[in-house]
């Protein structure tokens, strides 16, 4: 059985971009896409943009939800850069064309050389665990996710995730059973749901049931006990 890196997406806000963006919204997808955990994992493994390995088109991802998204909208303004126009000014009269074009060339995404009132939509507070398996592969992804190259973040720089990220090794059935957070007192196991990625192709979800626990310390003891965890330091702002 093919062993896998399970690492866990959760902090305050999230943000996975679709490959629609436009005009002046950008609304991200309801879990983490393949391309942008794929970006993730080139990060990780220390792979700049345009750099990718042709091997992690086939890496395989699982993403199990374990809270309930929720969205939220962020209105954000965007104004022309006037050093950028003084440069473009600059450029158009060295090639003998009038400066007063360089205005036309400044974009902002819905007022030409004007200031734009942006949308932007988040989860918030939502939470992850993201199987990945790539046979062959698994002790550079393992290492790669245990110490990052480039810093890891939840689809924009501004959002880290909290501690834990890395989870741990383990074969590849044990996503059924990593512990969830009850939400009802007494509750023995509850339910989530699992979302599967073979290259960019979504496959059906599937519901599953699996254990729950009280809160995020017997979480993290159960955890250590299913997975290869390599010993890692609690911070501050563990969820």
């Amino acid at each position: 059985m093919t062993d896998s890196v399970y690492i866990r997406l959760a902090g305050p806000l999230q943000s996975w971009a679709g490959a629609t963006v436009t005009g002046n919204i950008v609304r991200t997808e309801s879990l983490p896409t393949p391309s942008s955990m794929r970006g993730l994992l080139a990060g990780a493994l220390g792979y700049k943009r345009g750099e990718f390995p042709a091997w992690l088109d086939k890496v395989e991802f699982t993403v199990r939800e374990e809270k309930r998204v929720t969205f939220t909208d962020d209105f954000q303004t965007i104004n022309p850069r006037t050093g950028e126009e003084k440069f473009r000014r600059r450029m158009l009269l060295a090639q003998g064309m009038k400066a007063s074009s360089a205005k036309n060339l400044i974009f902002t995404p819905d007022a030409q050389g004007g200031t734009s009132i942006v949308n932007r939509t988040y989860l918030a507070d939502s939470e992850f665990l993201v199987r990945i398996t790539a046979e062959g592969y698994t002790e550079e992804i393992d290492a790669a996710l245990r110490s990052p190259r480039f810093s890891t973040y939840l689809g924009r720089k501004a959002f880290p995730a909290v501690f834990p990220f890395y989870l741990g090794v383990g074969n590849s059935e044990l996503i059924n059973q990593l512990p969830a957070i009850s939400q009802k007192k007494g509750e023995e196991h509850r339910r989530v749901t699992l979302h599967a990625f073979v290259q960019d192709l979504s496959l059906t979800p599937v519901s599953q049931y699996v254990p729950a626990v009280q809160d995020r310390d017997a979480w993290l003891e159960a955890v250590a006990k299913v997975l290869k965890l390599r010993k890692t330091v609690r911070t501050t702002n563990s969820r």
